[in-house]
């Protein structure tokens, strides 16, 4: 059963997904008109107060701050483009008994993971449909001892 996506501040997607951002003019001290290199969409970001001040992320995203080591803020979270609201780094997550993350499902089916046993049993399925995948997909890692979850 797939539960809500539950971002974790990471910030791996803004410093990748990032660098299509490019603000294109400064309006006021806190509104930027922006493009979207993807969809070629345009956007105007808005900085919130609390994080105006702060130093950008030398990499990915303009708005992409790092208040404190392992923290990462979005300065325009309320005002993101579309890209970035539709955006999940995973589709499913897979964890070992301890319950610590060994691998997540990246794009629509590539499996990201440094565990040799993860990517022993990793089929991808090209071609069998979705739904009979993941079940199946499922039971392979279950059996194994993984715990799996796959997010909307």
């Amino acid at each position: 059963m797939a539960v809500p996506f539950t971002c974790t501040d990471c910030g791996r997607c803004c410093v990748s997904l990032g660098r299509s951002i490019t603000i294109e003019r400064r309006v006021t001290g806190r509104h930027y008109d922006c493009r979207e290199a993807v969809r070629r969409e345009t956007f105007r970001a808005e900085v919130g107060d609390e994080h105006r001040g702060m130093v950008p992320s030398s990499a990915g995203c303009p708005f992409l701050v790092r208040p404190s080591p392992g923290q990462s803020i979005c300065a325009c979270h309320a005002t993101r483009p579309r890209l970035c609201r539709e955006y999940r780094c995973a589709s499913m997550r897979l964890f070992d008994r301890d319950g610590t993350e060994r691998g997540h499902l990246g794009g629509r089916r590539s499996l990201l993971t440094e565990d040799p046993e993860l990517r022993a049993l990793w089929d991808d399925g090209e071609g069998e449909e979705e739904s009979a995948w993941r079940e199946r997909i499922e039971s392979t890692f279950s059996g194994a001892g993984y715990r799996v979850e796959w997010y909307d």
